[in-house]
C-alpha cells in the first residue's frame, strides 16, 4: 500500500488514485521512498490522551481533519462517524453515524472526505457522495443535508451566513448556513486530467478565493458568486496531459496584504491581494497547504521536500530533502518547530529557523495523512486508522 501513497504524491489522476491497482510492478519502483532518517531526538512529545474516531479513512484519499471549538474537539471518519470529545481529557461527549441517514442507504458508505469546519454552533462537512452536512455542535443532530454537483473533498469555507464548497467537478457552490439552500453556483471548465485533491476555498473581505485546476486562483463575490478576477499561478507545459497538470490544490494563503498560492507542476507565487499585481514567483511544485511563520512561508512540495521561503522576496531560507517521497503532510508551526507527519506514522519536529530535524517519533503505524492541528500548547493528530492523539508541547 506504500506505493499507493507515493503515486498520490506524484499527482496520479482521480481514477488511479482511488484504485488499489499499481501503475508499475512492485519490482519497478520509480519513486523510491527515502529511508527513515537517523535522528538523535532531543525530546519526545507526551501524549495527553488518545481516542478512536470510527475506522478512520483507511487507504482512501481524504482531507478530513479535526476542528477545535471552545472546550470541544470534533473529528470524523470516512464511513460516517462524527464524534465530539472533551479537548482536555478526550472523553467522548457524543457520536453520530451519518451512514445511517436515508440519503446514504444506497451508497457504499457516507464517504466523508471534506471538513470539519465549526461556525455558528454548527459543524459543516462534505462527502464524496456529493452531500454537504450541517450538524448541531451540541449533540450531533443533523440540521440539514444538501446535494451538490460533484464530490466535496476539501473543507468548506463559512462566513456571513454562507457555506461555500468547491467540488471536484470544478463547481463553486454557496449554500445558506440555516437551511442548506443553494444561493449561487459558479462553474469552471476542467482540464482533461486533474489531481484527486482540491483546495479549501478561503473567504476574506466579502470575496471567495479558490484554487482551480487550470493553474489559476479565482476570486468571486461571496454575495452572489460574481467573478472578480483570476490570478495565474502556472501555465500548462509539457508533451503529455500528466505533464500539463497545474492544479492549484493548496488553499490560497493570505498574509498581510498579499496572496500566496502554489501549483502542481508549477510555481509558488505572491500577488497583491487587492490589485492582483505580481510581487514575485519561484519554481516550486506542490499541492498541500502552506504555513506562515513571521516572514517565512513553509511548504511541502510534491516530492515531500520541505522549504522555507522569505515571503517578502521569495528567496529560499532553508530546505530539507531527508523525507523524500514519504508522503509528508502539510506543515504546521508549533512553537519553535515546523511539524509534519508521514505515511509510516512518524511525526517530525523541524527547527523552524534552519529546517533541521530536532526530533521524531512514531505515533501510529497506520500512517498520518492530514496536517496536525495546533491549539495553544496542544497538538492534535489524526491517523489513517482512526486514532486521534492530543500531544503536549515539548
Amino acid at each position: 500500500m506504500r506505493n499507493l501513497y507515493k503515486r498520490m504524491a506524484l499527482g496520479v489522476a482521480v481514477s488511479l488514485a482511488l484504485q488499489g491497482c499499481s501503475l508499475f510492478s512492485s519490482e519497478e519502483d520509480l519513486t523510491p521512498m527515502a529511508p527513515l532518517p537517523v535522528v538523535e531526538s532531543a525530546f519526545s512529545a507526551d501524549t495527553q490522551w488518545s481516542s478512536s474516531v470510527g475506522d478512520g479513512i483507511g487507504d482512501f484519499y481524504s482531507q478530513l481533519k479535526p476542528v477545535v471549538e471552545e472546550d470541544h474537539i470534533y473529528a470524523a471518519a470516512r464511513d460516517g462517524d462524527v464524534t465530539a470529545f472533551d479537548r482536555k481529557t478526550g472523553k467522548v461527549l457524543w457520536s453520530v453515524d451519518l451512514a445511517d441517514l436515508p440519503v446514504n442507504a444506497d451508497k457504499r458508505s457516507a464517504r466523508l472526505s471534506g471538513g470539519l469546519v465549526s461556525r455558528y454552533g454548527k459543524l459543516f462537512l462534505g462527502s464524496e457522495n456529493g452531500i454537504v452536512y450541517a450538524l448541531n455542535e451540541a449533540d450531533g443532530e443533523v440540521l440539514w443535508q444538501t446535494h451538490v454537483p460533484g464530490e466535496v473533498v476539501a473543507s468548506p469555507a463559512v462566513e456571513d451566513g454562507r457555506v461555500v464548497v468547491l467540488t471536484t467537478s470544478g463547481r463553486l457552490v454557496a449554500l445558506d448556513t440555516d437551511e442548506g439552500k443553494q444561493q449561487w453556483t459558479l462553474s469552471e471548465e476542467q482540464p482533461p486530467l486533474t489531481l484527486r485533491s482540491a483546495g479549501a476555498p478561503v473567504i476574506t473581505n466579502g470575496a471567495v478565493l479558490y484554487g482551480r485546476a487550470d493553474g489559476k486562483v479565482g476570486i468571486a463575490l461571496l454575495s452572489n458568486g460574481q467573478p472578480v478576477r483570476q490570478s495565474k499561478v502556472a501555465d500548462p507545459r509539457g508533451a503529455t496531459e500528466l505533464d500539463r497538470m497545474v492544479d492549484v490544490d493548496a488553499a490560497p494563503l493570505i498574509a498581510g496584504d498579499e496572496l500566496y498560492a502554489i501549483a502542481y507542476n508549477g510555481q509558488l507565487m505572491a500577488r497583491k491581494l487587492m490589485t492582483g499585481d505580481e510581487v514575485w514567483k519561484r519554481k516550486y511544485s506542490g499541492y498541500r497547504d502552506l504555513a506562515v511563520t513571521g516572514n517565512a512561508i513553509v511548504l511541502t512540495d510534491s516530492r515531500s521536500h520541505l522549504f522555507a521561503v522569505d515571503r517578502r522576496n521569495g528567496l529560499e531560507l532553508w530546505s530539507n530533502t531527508q523525507l523524500e517521497n514519504r508522503s509528508v503532510t502539510a506543515p504546521v508551526i508549533f512553537g519553535d518547530y515546523v511539524v509534519v507527519g508521514d505515511v509510516e506514522g512518524y511525526l517530525y519536529w523541524l527547527d523552524r529557523t534552519d529546517g533541521s530535524i530536532k526530533a521524531m517519533q512514531q505515533l501510529d503505524s497506520s500512517g498520518l495523512y492530514a496536517a496536525p492541528l495546533v491549539d495553544g500548547d496542544t497538538l492534535y493528530v489524526q491517523s489513517r486508522g482512526g486514532k486521534l492523539y492530543a500531544l503536549a508541547r515539548p
